[in-house]
C-alpha cells in the first residue's frame, strides 16, 4: 500500500493524527512542521503516525491526494448522471462547499499550498487533480451552454465566474466565519446566471 492511498479516517486514531496534522500544516506550513510536533500535539507516538501513513509525506498525500481524488470523482459523477444543467451547476457548487465543510483544516492547508509561497513537493500530485476537476468544471460548463442556459458566447467568462465565486465563498468560511450551509450554491448559481443567461433561453430545463 503506498502513502497516498492510505485514507484519513482508517480508523479513529489515524482520523485524529489527520484532524491535528492538517491543523499544524495550515497554521504553520508543511515545511516547519516535523513529525515529532504532530505526535506530540496528536498524543500519539511515532511509530503509531508511521503505522497509519508511512511517514509524513505519506500522511500530507493522504491529506491532499486522497480527498481530491474523491471530489474530482464527484464531479465526475454530477457530469454523468445528471441532465438539467441548472442542477448540475448546483450540485457543482455543492460538492466543494460540502469537501471543505467535511474538514476546515485540511481545506486551508490545501489552500495554502495552492496561493502561498509553501509549494513543495506535493504540487505536482495536486495540479494533476486540479487539471481534472478544471476539466470536469469545463465539462459542466459547455453542457450548460449547449442547453441554452448560458450565453454561448459568454462560456469562458461563465467558468471564470464559476471558479471565482466557489473560491471566494470557500475562503470566506475558512478565515472569515462566513456561512457556507445547505442554499448557498443554489443561491449563487441563480445569481450567477442571471448575469450569463442565453438572451431568451429558458429559467430552467427540464
Amino acid at each position: 500500500m503506498t502513502p497516498a492511498s492510505v485514507k484519513p479516517g482508517t480508523s479513529d486514531v489515524a482520523r485524529h493524527i489527520a484532524r491535528v496534522a492538517a491543523h499544524l500544516f495550515a497554521t504553520q506550513g508543511y515545511d516547519a512542521t516535523s513529525v515529532r510536533a504532530i505526535v506530540e500535539a496528536a498524543g500519539v507516538t511515532k511509530p503509531t503516525l508511521y503505522y497509519h501513513y508511512g511517514s509524513k509525506e505519506g500522511l500530507a498525500q493522504a491529506l491532499v491526494i486522497v480527498p481530491m481524488s474523491s471530489l474530482n470523482q464527484e464531479l465526475r459523477t454530477i457530469l454523468e448522471s445528471v441532465s438539467d444543467p441548472v442542477e448540475m451547476l448546483e450540485r457543482m457548487f455543492e460538492a466543494h462547499f460540502a469537501w471543505c465543510r467535511e474538514d476546515p483544516n485540511r481545506s486551508r492547508f490545501i489552500f495554502a499550498l495552492f496561493f502561498g509561497p509553501l509549494a513543495n513537493g506535493l504540487m505536482a500530485e495536486m495540479e494533476k487533480f486540479k487539471g481534472g476537476m478544471n476539466c470536469v468544471m469545463t465539462e459542466i460548463v459547455e453542457y450548460a451552454a449547449r442547453r441554452g442556459i448560458v450565453d454561448p458566447d459568454r462560456v469562458e467568462a461563465f467558468e471564470t465566474a464559476c471558479r471565482a465565486l466557489i473560491i471566494v465563498s470557500i475562503m470566506d468560511f475558512l478565515y472569515k466565519q462566513r456561512d457556507l450551509g445547505p442554499g448557498l450554491a443554489e443561491r449563487l448559481v441563480r445569481d450567477l446566471l442571471g448575469g450569463f443567461r442565453k438572451p431568451g433561453g429558458p429559467a430552467r430545463s427540464h
